[in-house]
C-alpha cells in the first residue's frame, strides 16, 4: 500500500553515542534512528528529515554531499559500523519553517516506487464503489496519532500482495490494490492472483451474507505464498489468503464487528498479536521476531489500528504500520508494487 512521501521538518529528540564509532553518534527523529557525524547535532535541533525511499534530484543530493551514499538517488536503509540508520537529516533552508511541514516538493523529492509486478493481469474498468484500500502511513512518521491507552488491535503485516474482492451493486469484483481485474474463465480462476480467493467457499459465504442487504461489500486481504514476494510463509507451491478489513456501504467495520464475522464464516484473517491499550513500546516489540506462520523468515512488521474506527485530520483513516529494522535492512527481499 503506497503512501505519499513525507519529508518533514522535525526536532531531533535525542542524541546518544554510537556503540562502535568514535566519530559518529545516533540521533532519534520521530520514530527513526539516524547515524550522524559526531558533534553536529543536538537534542531539540530543528532539521529536515529525508526518510528511506525518498528519491532526490542529483543537484539536491550533491548540495548535501550524499550522492555517493544513495542508490540512483534513492535513500536506503543501512548499517553504519553496526548500527541501523534510516535516512538522513540536514538543516532547513528556512529556519522559520514550522514543525511538521512536509517539504518534499520544495526539494524535488519523490517517493520510490518498486517496479510493477510482471504478472499484473488484465485490467477492468474501474467502479467508484469498488474502493481501493486505505494508504497506511508509517508509525515512525506519526508516532503521536494513536493516543496512549486507546484500545487498539495489532496484527502481523504479511509480505504478499494486497487484494480486494466483493460484491458491488450485485456484481462480484476482484482486484489488486489499485486496479480492478477482469474475471477469467472458471477454469483459470485458480491461476488468477486476485480472483483466486473467490474459490474459497467461506469467503463467498461471508460476502454473500451481507450483499443481499447492502450495495457495497468489499473484503480486503493479503494474498501470499509461492512467487508472490520473497517471503512465502511456508507455501512453496500454493497461495494463501488472510483478510484484514471489510468495507460495507462506505464504512469500514470496527474490529469488534469484523473479527467475529470472520470467525463465524471461518474466513482466514491476519494473525492477531495484541488487543488492548495502545503503548508504542508494545507495538515496537511486536514488530520484531519471527513470523507467526510456519516458516523461518523474519516478521515484516505489524499493522496497528484503533478497535473503533476513527479519522485523523492529518492522515485520514487511522491505520499505521511499523516495519521491523531487519526487514527494512534486508536488501534480498523482493518488493513489487501492485497497480
Amino acid at each position: 500500500m503506497s503512501t505519499a512521501l513525507i519529508v518533514p521538518v522535525a526536532l531531533i529528540e535525542e542524541v546518544k553515542p554510537h556503540s562502535n564509532a568514535d566519530r559518529l553518534e545516533i540521533a532519534r527523529i520521530l520514530g527513526w534512528q539516524v547515524v550522524v557525524p559526531k558533534g553536529q547535532h543536538r537534542a531539540g535541533q530543528k532539521v529536515v528529515y529525508f526518510p528511506p525511499d525518498a528519491v532526490l534530484p542529483p543537484e539536491v543530493s550533491d548540495r548535501f554531499g550524499v550522492t555517493q551514499y544513495l542508490s540512483k538517488g534513492r535513500v536506503r536503509c543501512a548499517r553504519l559500523r553496526g548500527e541501523a540508520s534510516f535516512g538522513f537529516v540536514v538543516p532547513p533552508d528556512d529556519p522559520d519553517w514550522p514543525l511538521g511541514m512536509n517539504v518534499a516538493e520544495r526539494y524535488g523529492a519523490v517517493k520510490f516506487e518498486p517496479p510493477p509486478r510482471p504478472d499484473a493481469g488484465d485490467s477492468e474498468r474501474a467502479h467508484p464503489l469498488f474502493q481501493r484500500y486505505t494508504d497506511i502511513e508509517n508509525l515512525r512518521n506519526f508516532p503521536h496519532v494513536l493516543q496512549p491507552g486507546e484500545p487498539v488491535v495489532v496484527t502481523e503485516k504479511i509480505h504478499g500482495t494486497s487484494g480486494r474482492i466483493g460484491i458491488v451493486e450485485g456484481e462480484w469484483m476482484a482486484g489488486s490494490m489499485g486496479v480492478r481485474r477482469k474475471r477469467p474463465p472458471d477454469e483459470k480462476l485458480p491461476s488468477s492472483t486476485y480472483w483466486w480467493p473467490y474459490a474459497l467457499p467461506e469467503l463467498r459465504a461471508l460476502v454473500e451474507s451481507l450483499a443481499g442487504a447492502h450495495r457495497q461489500v468489499v473484503l480486503y486481504g493479503e494474498v501470499y505464498g509461492a512467487k508472490i514476494q520473497s517471503f512465502h510463509y511456508g507455501l512453496h507451491k500454493s497461495w494463501g489468503f488472510a483478510a484484514f478489513d471489510l468495507l460495507v456501504d462506505g464504512r469500514f467495520l470496527d474490529w469488534p464487528d469484523f473479527l467475529p464475522l470472520c470467525e463465524r464464516f471461518a474466513v482466514p484473517r491476519v494473525p492477531v498479536l495484541y488487543e488492548g491499550p495502545y503503548d508504542i513500546e508494545v507495538v515496537r516489540r511486536l514488530s520484531c521476531g519471527k513470523t507467526t506462520f510456519e516458516d523461518a523468515h523474519v516478521r515484516e512488521g505489524v499493522v496497528v489500528k484503533p478497535q473503533r474506527e476513527r479519522l485523523d485530520p492529518v492522515i485520514g483513516r487511522v491505520a499505521l504500520k511499523d516495519l521491523r529494522d531487519e526487514y527494512l535492512l534486508d536488501e534480498k527481499k523482493t518488493d513489487y508494487t501492485e497497480l
